[in-house]
Parts: structure tokens; C-alpha cells; sequence
């Protein structure tokens, strides 16, 4: 309740900003974070970080505390699945999020032949070896929004009531082993 206090005498009386570090977003489950999604609105909870492969097999997960930006965990995701895998992907394609010439010179720098964002900006360009390999990689992708959307819905990540932080990373990875599981054997998987 302390810092309750504190924040809103700091926002309310002294006008100063307080950033979202000494912000608390719910006194029931104070690690939650605020998310903001461009001009979308504002979600709460954890930013959660997923690679799939072209099985749609989910190959790396990631819960995150704060709202670290896309461009910025590019890197280290694609040296998980490299690291994980023993092998360097053909062919990547991710949300336009991620999307930098750094994070192109450093897929390329690790022997990937393919690489698409989903949206580029700017002078960025698209890495292919055809038109005809890019479309298809953009509309791979497109599907992995329907298997992101099942692992929210069906596998019940979109409101977690585990309750705490260790909680809440148990019940995302508990969610993705269920999803993987599916995948792997057509199975039905009740949620957890």
C-alpha cells in the first residue's frame, strides 16, 4: 500500500512521471506489466517471446518482465534455437517488430539463406532467393498467428489465475509443452 501511495502522491500531487518500474498495476498480482502494442491499447501481463518451426512445433519460449522491444530480442532468440537445435535455420520469417538491418546482417552473418519480415520499413529490404520463397514465407507466417491464437485460447493463456510470478511462468510453459504435445500427435489436449 506504500507504494501505492507514494506513485499517486507522485503523479497526482508533485506532477512528476513515474516510470513503470515504481509502478504497481495490481495489488493482487504485483508482477504484472503493462504492455503497450503500437497505438493499440494497453494490455497487462508478461510479453511472452515464441519461435516456431516449420512443423509449427514452438521452439523457444520466452516470458518477459517490462515490455522489451522486438528489435531487441531478435538476436538472442535466433542464437536459442541455433544453440538448442544444433542447426542454423534455412529460412526466417517474424513479425515486422523485429524488423532492422542489424537483425538482417546478423541472420545473415549466421548462414540464413531467407529472411523475411512480415512488414519492412524504411530502406530495409527482404533477403530472398526468390518472389516466390518470400510469399510463401509471408503467408507461413500469417498462419502462425492461428497457432499463437490457440495457444492463448485454447491452451488458456490469456488470463492466467496461477497466481504469482514463478506461477505464471509455469502456466505459460505448462501451456506450450500441452500445445507441442498437440502438435506433435493430433491429440486433443484439455487446458490446463
Amino acid at each position: 500500500m506504500q507504494q501505492v501511495y507514494d506513485m499517486t502522491e507522485r503523479r497526482q500531487i508533485k506532477g512528476e512521471s513515474v516510470p513503470n518500474e515504481g509502478k504497481i498495476f495490481s495489488i493482487y498480482e504485483q508482477h504484472t506489466d503493462i504492455i503497450v502494442k503500437g497505438s493499440r491499447e494497453v494490455s497487462f501481463g508478461h510479453k511472452i517471446n515464441l519461435a516456431t518451426g516449420k512443423s509449427n512445433l514452438v521452439l523457444a519460449c520466452e516470458v518477459l518482465r517490462g515490455n522489451p522491444s522486438d528489435k531487441d530480442l531478435y538476436q538472442p532468440t535466433l542464437d536459442k534455437v541455433i544453440a538448442n537445435y544444433d542447426t542454423v535455420p534455412r529460412d526466417c520469417v517474424t513479425d515486422g517488430g523485429y524488423a532492422t538491418k542489424a537483425n538482417a546482417a546478423y541472420a545473415q552473418d549466421k548462414g540464413i539463406v531467407n529472411i523475411v519480415f512480415n512488414k519492412v520499413v524504411g530502406s530495409l529490404q527482404n533477403k530472398v532467393s526468390s518472389l516466390n520463397i518470400e510469399t510463401r514465407l509471408k503467408k507461413w507466417r500469417s498462419g502462425v498467428e492461428a497457432n499463437i491464437s490457440n495457444i492463448k485460447r485454447g491452451f488458456g493463456i490469456v488470463r492466467c489465475n496461477w497466481k504469482g510470478w514463478e506461477h505464471f511462468k509455469a502456466k505459460v510453459m505448462w501451456s506450450i509443452i500441452a500445445y507441442n504435445i498437440r502438435v506433435m500427435t493430433g491429440a486433443v489436449v484439455k487446458q490446463i
